[in-house]
C-alpha cells in the first residue's frame, strides 16, 4: 500500500520535472495518474475475487512486478504518450492488484469488532506516502527525474521476497459478523438505496484530495514558498493522513462510522476554505492549516467505508460489495488529477479548482446524510 498505491499520492513531486521534460499540458501530464486509478477501477474487483480463490502471494507479486515494470519502462521512455502508457497502464494494473480490494479480504477475515482500526492501520500505508515527498524532491534534484524511478523501482521489487514469505497460500472466505442481512442477495444489495449512497460517499474523497493536491507543488511555488518547503508541507501532509486514518478507524468502532464520517467531512471543507483563503491572503499560517485539516481527513473515507459496509452486506458477501463499492473509490481517483489539471488549463485559475473540490464535498456530505435516513427507515 505504501509503495504502490502511494505512487499516485506522490506523483504531485514530480509534475514539475515532467513537464519541463515532456512539455505536455497539465492536464495530459496528471492523466498518468488518472490512468492508474481507472485501471485499478476494473483490476481491483478481481483482485479480491482472486485473493480468496487464488494464491494470495501469487496475486500481490503479480501486482508488484507491473508496477516496477511500468516504472522501469518509464525511466527509458521519450514522449508523453508513451510515459502515459507504461507508468499509468502498467501502474494501474499493478495497483489494482496490490490496493485496498486485495487486502479487504486479509482484514476482515481476522478483525470484526475492532476492524476499523485494523483497516485504519493497514490502509495508512497509502497515505504514509506522502511523506517521501521530500526524500523524492532530494533524489530528483540530485538524480533526476528518471534516476529517482529507477530507485522506486528497486524499493517496490525489493518487496516480492517478503510477500513470499509472510503471506498464507490460501484465505478462507470469511470476513464481517453474520446477520439478517444474510438473507439478502447480492442484487438486491446493489439496488438498495444505502450502496447508491455509499458508493457517492466512497467515490468523492480521492476527487476532491486530487483536485486539491494534484497542482500542489506548483501552486506553493507559485505563492512564494520553495520546491523544499513544498515538498515538505506534502510530506507533512502525509503523516497526518496516516495517523488520521487509523484514528478514523478507532473512532469509528467507539461513536460509529456514519459520526466519523460526518467529522471527517467537516474537516475537509475548513482545509478548503483555508486553502481558498490563500487567494486573498498568501501566508504560511493559511497554508499550513490547509494541509492540517486536510490532510487528516483525506484517508480516512476508506476506513469508515469498510466499517459502513457491514450495515449493507452481510459477512459472506463483504469482499464483493467492497470490492464493487472500490470501483467509485478507483473512478473518482481517476478523475481528479486530470480535471485538476483540465480546469487550470481552461481557465488559468486555482481558484476554480478548489471551488469545485468544496463542491464535491457537499456532495458527499449530502450522500452520507440520505445513507444515515435510509438505514433509519429501514430500522423502523
Amino acid at each position: 500500500m505504501f509503495l504502490t498505491s502511494g505512487i499516485t499520492n506522490a506523483f504531485p513531486v514530480f509534475l514539475p520535472s515532467l513537464l519541463d521534460e515532456f512539455g505536455g499540458s497539465r492536464g495530459a501530464t496528471a492523466a498518468t495518474a488518472s490512468l492508474f486509478w481507472l485501471l485499478a477501477a476494473f483490476v481491483g474487483p478481481l483482485s479480491g475475487y482472486w485473493m480468496v480463490r487464488a494464491d494470495p502471494r501469487l496475486v500481490l507479486s503479480a501486482g508488484l512486478a507491473a508496477t516496477a515494470t511500468g516504472l522501469a519502462i518509464g525511466t527509458q521512455v521519450t514522449s508523453l504518450p508513451a510515459f502515459l502508457v507504461a507508468v499509468g497502464g502498467c501502474g494501474g494494473i499493478g495497483l489494482g492488484l496490490t490496493g485496498m480490494v486485495a487486502h479487504a479480504p486479509l482484514i476482515s477475515r481476522d478483525y470484526t469488532h475492532r476492524r476499523g482500526l485494523a483497516t485504519g492501520i493497514a490502509f495508512s500505508g497509502s497515505m504514509l506516502a506522502y511523506t517521501l515527498s521530500p526524500g523524492i524532491q532530494w533524489a530528483i534534484t540530485a538524480l533526476g527525474w528518471r534516476g529517482t524511478f529507477a530507485l522506486y523501482t528497486a524499493a517496490i521489487l525489493a518487496l516480492v521476497p517478503p510477500v513470499w514469505w509472510i503471506h498464507p497460500r490460501r484465505l478462507t472466505a470469511g470476513g464481517g459478523p453474520t446477520t439478517a442481512l444474510s438473507q439478502r442477495g447480492l442484487g438486491s444489495i446493489v439496488a438498495s438505496v444505502r450502496f447508491w449512497a455509499l458508493l457517492v460517499v466512497f467515490t468523492m474523497p480521492p476527487l476532491i484530495g486530487y483536485l486539491a493536491i494534484t497542482q500542489h507543488a506548483l501552486y506553493f511555488r507559485a505563492m512564494g514558498l520553495s520546491a523544499g518547503e513544498a515538498s515538505l508541507l506534502l510530506g507533512l501532509g502525509g503523516a497526518l493522513a496516516a495517523g488520521g486514518r487509523a484514528l478514523s478507524g478507532w473512532l469509528a468502532d467507539r461513536i460509529g462510522g456514519v459520526a466519523t464520517g460526518f467529522v471527517s467531512y467537516a474537516s475537509t471543507l475548513l482545509g478548503l476554505l483555508l486553502l481558498l483563503g490563500l487567494e486573498a491572503w498568501p501566508g504560511r499560517l493559511l497554508a499550513y492549516g490547509y494541509v492540517f485539516f486536510m490532510f487528516l481527513a483525506m484517508g480516512s473515507r476508506a476506513t469508515i467505508v469498510a466499517v459502513l459496509v457491514s450495515r449493507v452486506a452481510p459477512g459472506e458477501k463483504y469482499g464483493v460489495v467492497f470490492g464493487l463499492l472500490a470501483i467509485g473509490n478507483s473512478l473518482g481517483a481517476a478523475l481528479g488529477p486530470w480535471l485538476s489539471g483540465f480546469l487550470y488549463d481552461v481557465t488559468g485559475s486555482y481558484a476554480v479548482i478548489y471551488l469545485a473540490a468544496v463542491g464535491f464535498a457537499l456532495v458527499a456530505i449530502l450522500a452520507l446524510v440520505i445513507f444515515t435516513l435510509s438505514a433509519r427507515q429501514r430500522t423502523i
